[in-house]
């Protein structure tokens, strides 16, 4: 076989090598997978892999985007990968238990109509396009959940992974959670005390809202039964016995999911007053609430007899002053108004709170204890603004504008919501309050009694957990008060009807952790995620500098219209007989001029945004040229010194 023969052999053989070695490649590499990004964005969390491969039952998900319009959006287009990518990941973790399905509704089709149906909402861009990018799951019982749409802001995309696998928990968990409270304050409604000119209170619309979402009972304090709820809710623990804190601290070693609010002075409590039959006695009632000896063995403390009070965050309210005379605005300290940069943007619970603002009035200080094992993580916080008050200034109705004068910031966050989380031990090492080991019975029946008689036993004493079955699932805030309907809802009566607007997201504060806490610990452990996007900086400099540049163009040749405005009205203002014609021809001449310049800045101001265009389509050019370009240049110069390495070593022998 001659020389050009066996070229050619040897370039069949390498093409059909090349095509073999890709066919086997897709093959048996396509399990493998290996995620360069910074923060793992593409690699499911051991808690979604533990929830997808704990389906006893196929779940349907249905992926709707409109690609063809998603296309012109290159954000949105990277955004639209990485949820496929991911949802991918969840059918391939699943063992075939999720079934993915990708739809691109055109307009005006059946798969339009169906994403309609199934609560995917259509997006009209400015183009006038309809973008559909959402999600739909259904379970075996044809029960259904969904993404509507998938924001784009940078909060929603951190929490990406998370809002995925809550939609498939929800689909394998289809029934209601049942809420369980226990709680010292009226949220049933009281009845009151007519005699004493005491009215009745209704039952607050906060067990309406839960009840939408969940079955919600109100537990009673003593001898409660919490084997028939999946969540245990606290709020405002005032004078609970020994025995239903060790039913709490159970529960809380079983690992099940606890929400706890304490006050350290509840204003919408009656209290517990040694004399109900005194009105007066209202204001010298125990007020506060706390499971110091609870928290204590849980890692963090509520501070005793404190206020946190900030002046930043303090909600202006026309203050009457003592004289009655003069009224004034001021921030009222103890009362706050959290937003955005007091809610924790990397927690479920609070991720997306603080748009509208959380309201919340005297609550306290919780702090991790410098002896605590668990991981306490504050969700809220108040500005470094802050400081603590003594709640006795709060007992009796407090002075806003004395309180504002004294005010003196420590400049550091104070936590008012937290997470708590790791493994504990009892706060009763001694077992079970008021329980007695059951006595050794004796070897025989007395005379005259009969088999089984339980005369002279008392009651046996019940071992209880003493570890941690399960880490500490705890969600835990330090105001009770923002629970009342007066802190969240404003009542609007039209004719007959009365509709209830939202003054704050406190309720949604409640409903985000009975949620969150209820998803177990797989859906607990699932971590936020950092940023996807990495943008082109040069570009983005480029645009910067340009915009720059035809800003303070725009703004000059804003500054020479309004001097040439002024100088008209100075030749008007100057007219005088005999003088018309000359100061006419002035203000022709001025007009032109002024017209003059405002052509050529905006043939100027063209020519600045021209040049924008010019600089970023030859950088594009250049990366584009770089990336084409740049590999086959390093292989045919690599081939290069390899052959004139070759020929060398020939001439050489």
């Amino acid at each position: 076989m001659n020389k050009r023969n066996l070229t050619w052999v040897v370039a069949g053989l390498a093409l059909v090598l090349f095509f073999a070695i890709n066919i086997a490649a897709n093959i048996t590499l396509r399990p493998m997978r290996l995620d360069l990004t910074e923060d793992k964005v593409f690699t499911l969390d051991e808690g979604s892999k533990s929830i997808a491969k704990g389906l006893e039952e196929p779940i349907n998900l249905y992926f709707y985007l409109t690609r063809s319009v998603a296309r012109n959006h290159p954000d949105l287009l990277e955004y639209a990968d990485r949820v496929l990518g991911i949802l991918r990941e969840y059918q391939r973790a699943s063992g075939g238990s999720l079934l993915l399905s990708v739809i691109d509704p055109e307009p005006f089709s059946e798969e339009e109509d169906l994403a309609v149906e199934r609560g995917v909402q259509g997006v009209t861009l400015p183009s006038g396009d309809v973008l559909y990018f959402g999600l739909v799951g259904t379970n075996a019982t044809d029960d259904s959940e969904a993404i509507p749409f998938f924001a784009l802001d940078p909060d929603t995309q951190r929490t990406l992974e998370y809002d995925l696998s809550k939609l498939v928990w929800t689909l394998a968990h289809p029934n209601k959670k049942r809420v369980g409270i226990l709680t010292a304050l009226p949220l049933e409604g009281s009845g009151g005390n007519p005699m004493f000119g005491q009215q009745g209170e209704p039952a607050w619309r906060i067990l309406e809202e839960l009840r939408a979402f969940f079955e919600v009972e109100v537990l009673p304090t003593t001898d409660a039964d919490l084997a028939k709820i999946d969540v245990l809710l606290v709020i405002h623990p005032r004078g609970f016995g020994e025995e239903t804190l060790y039913q709490i601290d159970q529960w809380a070693l079983a690992g099940k999911p606890l929400i706890v609010f304490v006050d350290p002075q509840c204003d919408v409590d009656p209290g517990a007053s040694d004399d109900p039959t005194n009105p007066m006695s209202r204001f010298t009632a125990k007020k506060d609430s706390d499971m110091e000896k609870l928290f204590r063995a849980w890692g963090f403390e509520l501070a005793k007899n404190q206020v946190a009070c900030d002046r930043k965050l303090g909600v202006r309210q026309t203050v009457r002053a003592r004289d009655g005379r003069s009224q004034s605005e001021l921030p009222v300290v103890f009362l706050l108004q959290l937003g955005e940069d007091e809610a924790s943007r990397g927690d479920p619970i609070t991720r997306l709170l603080g748009k509208v603002g959380l309201l919340t009035v005297t609550p306290g200080s919780l702090r991790k204890l410098a002896e605590g094992t668990t991981t306490f993580t504050p969700i809220l916080e108040t500005s470094e603004e802050a400081k603590e008050l003594d709640s006795a200034q709060f007992q009796f109705m407090p002075e806003p504008q004395q309180l504002l004068a004294s005010f003196v910031p420590d400049y550091k966050r104070l936590t008012l919501g937290a997470r708590v989380t790791g493994n504990v031990q009892t706060a009763f090492p001694a077992g079970k309050p008021g329980a007695v080991e059951e006595p050794m019975p004796e070897e025989g029946p007395a005379d005259g009694a009969t088999e089984g008689a339980d005369d002279g036993q008392t009651t046996e004493k019940s071992p209880g957990l003493k570890d941690s079955a399960r880490p500490l699932n705890l969600v835990v805030f330090s105001d009770a008060d923002l629970l009342h309907d007066r802190w969240w809802m404003r009542e609007i009566r039209i004719g007959s009807s009365v509709l209830v607007q939202p003054i704050s997201e406190n309720v949604d504060l409640l409903k985000n952790s009975i949620e969150s806490a209820s998803g177990g610990q797989d859906l607990l452990g699932i971590r936020t995620r950092g940023k996807t996007s990495r943008p082109f900086e040069r570009v983005q400099e480029i645009k910067r500098d340009a915009d720059q540049r035809s800003l303070a163009r725009q703004e000059e040749l804003e500054r020479e219209l309004q001097d040439a405005e002024r100088r008209l009205k100075e030749l008007q203002k100057a007219k005088s007989e005999g003088s018309e014609e000359l100061v006419t021809a002035e203000q022709r001449k001025e007009e032109a001029t002024v017209r003059e310049k405002f052509l050529q800045t905006r043939r100027d101001l063209r020519e600045v945004r021209h040049q924008l265009h010019r600089d970023i389509e030859r950088l594009g050019a250049s990366l584009k040229w770089l990336n084409i370009g740049l590999v086959p240049a390093l292989v045919c110069a690599t081939a290069l010194l390899l052959g004139g390495w070759r020929a060398q070593q020939r001439r050489q022998r």
